[in-house]
């Protein structure tokens, strides 16, 4: 296997890790010790604050994993980290005041119907700053072609530490508020860990004397990062803001129900993180040397292996989803979600068929047209969700934002199609389809068993067993094939 796929593999198998921990976490733990409506402020502060990442940052990480390939390892390397962090810092400012200067308009969209986020409005953007810097760090990292550690940190140590806050909250060893200042901590002990690895590959090399970064030099990455982040900001609300608007149009409990469905969902497409991560950079470097054929493999080995993965977690999902539900404390509050589980897994099975799309087009000289489509797609999304949430409530939401997800998609593979003359497509794709679906009709047929995990294991296992087979039979994925050759060897060979 290639660096891709030896990355994307480890930090998947980290990932979900971290994800049996925040299935610990939203489905007993936060709905056991906490009302509905304080689960309802804690994603709402956790997503307000990641909403405010890319009108913090302006573009900076997006700049970094852009220029970082060529400056690495040259005399002037010094001035691009000194340049990329005086940037992040003005930046940090410029937001912090437009903040401060509309707080009051922002404290007011919630007064109605989710008044217990406005004292932690504050808390908010001190937790966006935190993780703004996080995530220029992590961009260092996916530089230096490292996304298991930032990955570790995000998806396994931070459910950890979240747990930990959650069962001292149960205690009543701290109170709610305590538990909300507890998450800022452990968001802030993230970032010393990964400063400290950075530190240690002697990434952080700082000048004061700017020779090979001139002013025209400085309009270009500008330029660059100006536009990127209005991609990465929209791409941002498209993800973010259906949960902030149930909470402003509706309540907290119904951000509540929302966030836990959405968390069901967004398991789909978790190993997409992990290959779009790694990808990055080496698309970068296939621009740089004009490898177009380095660049159509990846994307569609991307798309092949995302929907391959992807297929199986949906079929599982969809399949166990009322056991699932029936070991949630609360069951009647929180399985009001079970449609919103459909809608967006759905709209993110097609995200992850699409393959690194977006991540060519940010990378190559089109990038201003990833930037038009994703603003224009953000207004679609805003609206839709102003529109359809009245109307529909939960499943109004969801549905703005899985149709955005399509009119996003299929707007890149047109404009790759035109300008790259390259799409994701290859008669594995038909495959991998075909294995999904027979995958499905396994675990719906299959009978009801009075338990509901003994139901989820015999199911999962049932399906497990049919896809895996389908796919060591009809072999679409090269990847996987080299992944299970690797395991089997394993087993016989003993550790």
């Amino acid at each position: 296997m290639g660096i891709i796929a030896k990355q994307s593999v480890a930090s998947t198998l980290l990932t979900y890790l971290g994800v049996l921990i925040g299935f610990a976490n939203f489905f007993y733990f936060f709905p056991a010790y906490m009302s509905p409506e304080q689960v309802g402020l804690v994603r709402t502060f956790q997503d307000g604050a990641m909403l405010m990442v890319p009108f913090i940052q302006l573009g900076v990480s997006q700049l970094t994993l852009k220029y970082y390939p060529a400056y690495k390892g040259q005399q002037y390397y010094s001035e691009l980290i000194s340049f990329i962090f005086i940037y992040f810092g003005l930046s940090t400012v410029f937001f912090s005041l437009l903040f401060w200067v509309f707080n009051q308009q922002v404290a007011a969209y919630f007064t109605q119907n989710a008044a217990a986020v406005v004292p932690y409005l504050a808390y908010m953007l001190s937790l966006g700053i935190l993780l703004a810097l996080y995530q220029l760090l992590v961009s260092l990292a996916q530089s230096l072609r490292n996304i298991v550690l930032p990955n570790f940190l995000k998806e396994v140590w931070l459910r950890f530490s979240t747990l930990a806050g959650i069962l001292l909250f149960a205690m009543q060893l701290i109170s709610f508020h305590q538990f909300m200042m507890f998450l800022i901590a452990a968001y802030f002990f993230n970032l010393i860990v990964l400063a400290g690895y950075l530190l240690k590959k002697q990434v952080f090399q700082f000048t004061f004397q700017f020779t090979f970064i001139t002013k025209n030099r400085v309009k270009t990455m500008l330029s660059y990062a100006l536009f990127t982040f209005l991609s990465a900001s929209g791409i941002l609300i498209i993800g973010k803001v259906d949960s902030l608007m149930v909470s402003g149009m509706l309540n907290l409990k119904s951000n509540a129900i929302y966030t836990t469905a959405f968390y069901i969902a967004v398991l789909i497409e978790l190993p997409k993180r992990a290959v779009a991560q790694i990808s990055l950079p080496v698309i970068a470097s296939a621009f740089e040397r004009n490898d177009m054929a380095e660049i159509r493999r990846v994307y569609q080995k991307s798309s092949l292996n995302n929907l391959l993965i992807g297929l199986l977690i949906f079929m599982g999902i969809w399949c166990n989803l009322d056991a699932m539900y029936s070991l949630i404390p609360n069951t009647q509050v929180y399985s009001m979600g079970k449609w919103v589980v459909l809608i967006i897994g759905l709209g993110k099975l097609l995200d992850m068929a699409a393959g690194t799309n977006g991540e060519i087009i940010v990378m190559s000289k089109y990038y201003r047209v990833n930037v038009y489509l994703v603003v224009l797609l953000t207004l679609f999304t805003v609206v839709a969700n102003y529109l359809l949430i009245p109307w529909y409530g939960l499943e109004g939401a969801a549905l703005g934002s899985s149709l955005a997800l399509l009119l996003f998609n299929l707007s890149k593979y047109i404009f790759l199609v035109a300008k790259l003359n390259m799409q994701p497509f290859t008669r594995n794709t038909l495959k991998v389809l075909f294995i999904g679906i027979i995958a499905f009709f396994t675990g719906s047929w299959l009978p009801d068993l009075p338990s509901a995990l003994l139901d989820i294991a015999f199911r999962s296992m049932a399906i497990i067993i049919v896809f895996g087979g389908l796919v060591w039979w009809l072999k679409p994925s090269e990847d996987v094939e080299a992944l299970v050759q690797k395991i089997l060897t394993f087993l016989r060979k003993g550790p």
